[in-house]
């Protein structure tokens, strides 16, 4: 394994039990993710615990990074711009009804390093924190997010505009893609480390989790179809092709599926087999 370091931050200054959990069982899967995945692991690996008010300034913060480098880098019209801009205020909104029914979200900082931020109380809302093979689930599927990061490197995956990118695909293939790959291998990673595949969905939820978890809220995050469909298209394209043919994505966005292709797993895998061809 490439040396990588862990390091886990507690910013609220109130779980260091729960750092150090995350630290021992980041140390844990990160070989098992990264046999599975063959991706590499990044030379840090970081994750910081927060206050459900600080994760949720950490969310709005990365938006408007997001916004502010597609304005130094694309040509964009007034009315582009604003409608971005009254996006933004809409969905300064959303954390607020969202973060207790996410245990964590790995993202890119203002330091431009990649992390994961976690809401301890979250994890409680979830039924996480209670359960460890659903805490070693949310760690592995995570860690596979920072990895996809360091992969993909200078290629611009979070951004407003992804057509003016270069990818024709929808919007809905960047998620059903990250987060199927980081689903089919928490699921891959905790059936060889704990012997069956953890469910954080399975665990006993809060009356907060279960008050906030409406259709509406949901509609904000990823679908379940984009874990479940993309974990299935992934799983499809390694068994076809390993691992090297599917990685390749990271580096083009032209291999993203398209929305035909995310119902036909055979399409998706000869085409992305062909582009790494031309590689």
């Amino acid at each position: 394994m490439i040396p990588c370091r862990f390091t886990v931050v507690d910013d609220t200054h109130g779980h260091p039990d729960l750092a150090d959990q995350v630290s021992a069982i980041l140390h844990r899967v990160a070989p098992t993710v990264q046999e599975i995945t063959g991706l590499p692991l990044p030379p840090e690996v970081r994750v910081r615990l927060l206050t459900p008010k600080a994760w949720r300034e950490e969310l709005r913060q990365n938006r408007h990074r997001t916004f502010a480098r597609d304005l130094a880098d694309l040509d964009l019209t007034s009315a582009e711009i604003t409608a971005v801009r009254v996006g933004l205020k809409i969905a300064a909104f959303v954390p607020v009804l969202l973060w207790p029914l996410v245990p964590a979200a790995t993202q890119q900082a203002a330091d431009t390093r990649w992390e994961t931020i976690i809401a301890p109380r979250a994890l409680r809302h979830c039924g996480v924190l209670a359960d460890e093979p659903s805490l070693h689930q949310v760690i592995a599927h995570e860690l596979v997010h920072q990895m996809q990061a360091e992969a993909h490197g200078g290629t611009v995956w979070d951004s407003f505009f992804l057509q003016k990118r270069g990818t024709p695909a929808p919007p809905c293939s960047v998620s059903t893609v990250l987060e199927g790959h980081a689903t089919w291998a928490d699921q891959q990673a905790t059936t060889q480390l704990l012997g069956t595949p953890a469910d954080h969905r399975q665990a006993r939820k809060s009356w907060r989790y279960r008050l906030h978890n409406r259709d509406i809220i949901r509609r904000l995050v990823p679908s379940r179809d984009a874990y479940e469909q993309g974990a299935h298209l992934i799983g499809h394209a390694v068994a076809a092709h390993g691992t090297g043919v599917v990685n390749h994505v990271w580096n083009d966005l032209s291999l993203l599926p398209t929305a035909e292709e995310i119902a036909a797993p055979e399409a998706w895998t000869r085409r992305i087999e062909q582009g790494s061809l031309h590689a």
